[in-house]
């Protein structure tokens, strides 16, 4: 039997008191390590100093699942054949599978997938998983998805970590040369063979700025999920500035949950999006490079060829997110000027 305490707790004696109250169930043989039977008690107080003795009532349910807690001991990052320096912790990985609902017969995937490890946690719970990511070192070889934005509707969640820019810098397929698109006709090298074909090919990659990168996302997961399904992911974001307004809308797609891990000066937001359109968005996956393009543009000095201002004549929200590599490097200080 375990005995534990929400918001205070158990003197040691109570404890004791507690267990020795089910004497009379007698029992024979007590197994702590591989119990047959395990109970589970809840008492409610009516007064929090005296609930020793003011308890009200008492509830004796059998558990015939358990809890998962023991689950972040088996998927502890360090007890891992391998990982990387931004696998996700078990605690947070269980958490983020539980906000995706996986589930046997559910199709998950993770298109930053690094080592793995919200895909772990999806998969022990049943539901058959798939991932990408930009960097196939990580993966080479390894349950990588191809081609899997070429036809919509497949998933029924998406549950990632995008890149912060802060241990992995936010990355992207194309050309660091601003005004230079990415060649139609591969690169060939030694014996005739096309470099993209070999398995130490590394793409070319410019800088994902993580607003941007956000918007994407979302933008891909209504494409990518079934009617309702969920985009599961972690936001970073500058906690003097955050606003509501820092979670991009994107129509047929509704928030359903925000938490918050506060880090101090900063804090990431567990952000679970479903989508509730049931229209197919077309047969060809979105595009995103006019976004990406114009951030190319303003940061080479340039002016932009999209405008900042709305229709309506109303400035673009500014999410606490944006730039948030160089906030983060910065230690979050104010500009001479800002005003919080």
């Amino acid at each position: 039997m375990h005995v534990t305490a929400i918001h205070h707790a158990f003197p040691e004696g109570r404890v004791r008191q507690v267990i020795q109250s089910f004497a009379y169930m007698d029992y024979e043989h007590i197994s702590l390590d591989n119990p047959g039977v395990v109970v589970f008690v809840c008492e409610e107080s009516n007064c929090v100093i005296a609930w020793a003795e003011l308890h009200t009532s008492r509830a004796l349910p059998k558990v015939t699942e358990g809890t998962a807690r023991q689950l972040i001991t088996k998927f502890d990052v360090k007890k891992r054949a391998y990982y990387g320096n931004t696998s996700m912790e078990a605690e947070m990985s269980l958490l983020m599978a539980n906000q995706a609902q996986a589930s046997p017969g559910k199709l998950i995937y993770d298109p930053f997938a690094g080592t793995g490890s919200m895909l772990y946690t999806c998969a022990f719970f049943g539901a058959l998983v798939f991932g990408s990511d930009i960097d196939g070192r990580q993966m080479r070889g390894k349950g990588v998805i191809r081609s899997a934005s070429q036809r919509g509707g497949i998933f029924d969640a998406i549950v990632t970590d995008p890149p912060y820019g802060v241990r992995a810098g936010a990355k992207r397929i194309g050309s660091s040369i601003v005004g230079k698109p990415l060649s139609d006709v591969p690169r060939i090298v030694d014996n005739g063979i096309a470099a993209h074909t070999k398995s130490t090919y590394i793409p070319p990659m410019r800088p994902y700025e993580i607003s941007d990168l956000t918007k994407d996302l979302i933008e891909f997961a209504r494409y990518m999920l079934k009617p309702g399904g969920r985009l599961v992911f972690f936001l970073p974001t500058v906690t003097e500035d955050y606003s509501e307004l820092d979670v991009p809308e994107c129509d047929g797609m509704r928030v359903v949950g925000n938490s918050i891990q506060d880090f101090g000066k900063w804090a990431r937001r567990l952000i679970t999006i479903e989508k509730t359109t049931t229209d197919n968005l077309g047969t060809h996956a979105p595009s995103f490079e006019d976004r990406a393009w114009r951030k190319r543009e303003e940061r080479a000095g340039l002016e932009p060829t999209d405008s900042i201002m709305h229709s309506d004549g109303k400035e673009e929200h500014v999410p606490a997110h944006r730039d948030f590599r160089e906030k983060y490097f910065q230690g979050f200080r104010k500009e001479d000027g800002d005003v919080s």
